[in-house]
Parts: C-alpha cells; sequence; structure tokens
C-alpha cells in the first residue's frame, strides 16, 4: 500500500514537472506580443501620500505578466538594460560572459493611460474625497476609473483608447483611520473598498487589452533547415505533438491601400511542402521533410486530418 501511495506521488510530481512546461491552454495558440508599459498619470486629485499612477501600473504591470499572455518590459527596465549593455562593452571588463548585443526583444505595444477617479463616491453622487482628516459617511462607492491607451510601435498610431472602471462598496467607512499606514498594493489593501475596485479595474484592463492585441493565433515556423530535417519553433510549451504533419505557405505578396499606405490583407499564399514532427523539446522541435524544401521563418499550418468514412 506503501510503496502504490509512493508511485501515486512520483507519477503526481512527474505530470506536474511536464505541464508546468506548457503554457496556459488559452495561450497555447496564440502569440505572446511583447509589450512596455509606460508612465501613468495621475489625474485624480487624490490628496494622500500615494503614488496613485504608479501604484496603477505596477498593478497591472503585475496583471499582465501573471496572465502569461505578454512579454512585459517598462521604460525603466530597459534604460537599466541598456545601461548595463553600454557598461559591459568597456575595455575593464573581460569578454567572457559578456552579453551579445541586438539580443533586447522588439516591443510591439506601448500602454500607457492616466488614472481619472480614485475616490469614495456618495450613493447621491457626491463625492468624498480623502483627506488627512479623514471621511465617515453613510453609504459610498469605491471608483477607480483609468483612460488606457494601446499604441502600435510600428505605425505609432493609437490602436485603442478605452476608459476602463473598478467598483466596489464601502458602507461607513472612516477612510483615514483604515488606510492609514497602509501601502498600496498591500495585501491589505486589496481587503479595501479602494482596493477591491482596483481588482476590478485590473480585470476589466486586462479583458479590453486581450481583445485588442492578444488575440492574435500564433503558427510555428522554421528555425533552420538542416538536410532532410527542419527546426521549428514550438514545443511541449505550445503542445506540438510527435508524429503530427505540417505544411509550408509562401505568405503572398501584401496589398497596400495605395491612399493611406496600410496594408490590407495578403494575396493567396502557395504551398511549399509538408514535414512531419519527429522529436519535441521544450521550445522547439525537429521534422522531418516529407516534401518540398524550406527556408527560416517560413510559416508551418498542422494538416488535420480527414475523417474516415462511414461504412
Amino acid at each position: 500500500m506503501k510503496l502504490l501511495s509512493l508511485l501515486s506521488l512520483v507519477i503526481l510530481f512527474c505530470s506536474c514537472q511536464t505541464n508546468s512546461k506548457r503554457l496556459p491552454a488559452d495561450v497555447i495558440d496564440k502569440k505572446i506580443p511583447t509589450i512596455a508599459v509606460l508612465e501613468f498619470a495621475d489625474k485624480s486629485h487624490f490628496r494622500y501620500r500615494w503614488n496613485v499612477g504608479e501604484g496603477i501600473r505596477d498593478s497591472l504591470i503585475d496583471e499582465l505578466v501573471q496572465s502569461k499572455r505578454y512579454k512585459v518590459l517598462t521604460r525603466k527596465n530597459i534604460d537599466a538594460v541598456i545601461g548595463e549593455l553600454n557598461i559591459q562593452q568597456d575595455k575593464l571588463f573581460r569578454p567572457e560572459g559578456k552579453v551579445a548585443r541586438g539580443r533586447l526583444k522588439n516591443v510591439q505595444y506601448l500602454l500607457k493611460g492616466s488614472v481619472t477617479d480614485f475616490a469614495h463616491v456618495a450613493k447621491t453622487g457626491a463625492s468624498a474625497f480623502f483627506s488627512n482628516w479623514g471621511f465617515s459617511g453613510s453609504t459610498h462607492v469605491a471608483v477607480v476609473t483609468v483612460t488606457l491607451y494601446i499604441i502600435e510601435v510600428e505605425s505609432g498610431e493609437i490602436i485603442a483608447s478605452k476608459q476602463v472602471e473598478g467598483k466596489a462598496h464601502a458602507t461607513s467607512l472612516d477612510v483615514a483611520g483604515q488606510y492609514k499606514n497602509m501601502s498600496f498594493g498591500s495585501g491589505s489593501f486589496y481587503r479595501t473598498p479602494l482596493g477591491k475596485a482596483c481588482k476590478e479595474l485590473m480585470h476589466q484592463a486586462l479583458l479590453e487589452i486581450n481583445k485588442t492585441i492578444a488575440d492574435k493565433k500564433w503558427y510555428p515556423r522554421v528555425i533552420r533547415n538542416e538536410g532532410d530535417t527542419v527546426i521549428i519553433s514550438g514545443g511541449e510549451n505550445r503542445a506540438i505533438k510527435l508524429g503530427a504533419e505540417y505544411s509550408a505557405f509562401f505568405q503572398g505578396s501584401p496589398l497596400i491601400d495605395p491612399e493611406t499606405g496600410d496594408i490590407l490583407g495578403y494575396s493567396d499564399s502557395q504551398l511549399i511542402g509538408r514535414v512531419r514532427i519527429s522529436e519535441v523539446k521544450d521550445k522547439f522541435s525537429y521534422a522531418k521533410i516529407i516534401s518540398g524544401s524550406f527556408k527560416q521563418g517560413q510559416v508551418l499550418r498542422e494538416v488535420i486530418p480527414e475523417p474516415l468514412p462511414k461504412k
């Protein structure tokens, strides 16, 4: 019996280890864009010691990272990394272990915003902003509102401007007493009405960001050609299956709007060849060439077997 229990634990541990390599189910076939989160302006007139804009931005960064749908950078991170790269090029540093230039991820989208409301609003509609003197009232609603801008780096265009809001009920709240000596973003903060409103705001903001930039389908691509084998992007992390077959296509030429210069789409793609997965690694896979020839960057699409005819 003890041996059986031990085996069960080992199997459970191994399955957890394997599953941890995979992306979440709702992300596994989606592109993972790289985004940089810029500063959030505070226009809430919040009269307390917190930096509300910075707190909201940091909370949003945490939400984005936890979702595993994005590669997230901040301007401070980028500046710090560039500074370190420049320092490492100095002759005083040994060549071993230097980080190669040109390896920073290209940012595809920028996020910035402004906090327009961070307050308790009475049910009558009158705002009861915080003050160092405190405020006690009957029934109020904690409201946090942010105007969020999503910018596409390639075009410089603001592709979305969204106003997102979080609310939570607050009854007979002594504001100064409850928020005194509390840090923005702490566990105790998120148990307060404003903290709960912030959580709701983050949920709504993530939904809006996902709808705008994260729901684009991901396809594996050819990394390298090695004789009768190609190495492709995607492995266990993308649930690539041993024996699965993929077809490669040339992307058609871009169809450009003569008035705006925008790319409207692409002409019909052409079939290049087919491969079969022969070995699956963590983040890439090997595939045997069945037909055709392949080059780096070509897009692959899984061949779905046709159902057998019913007898």
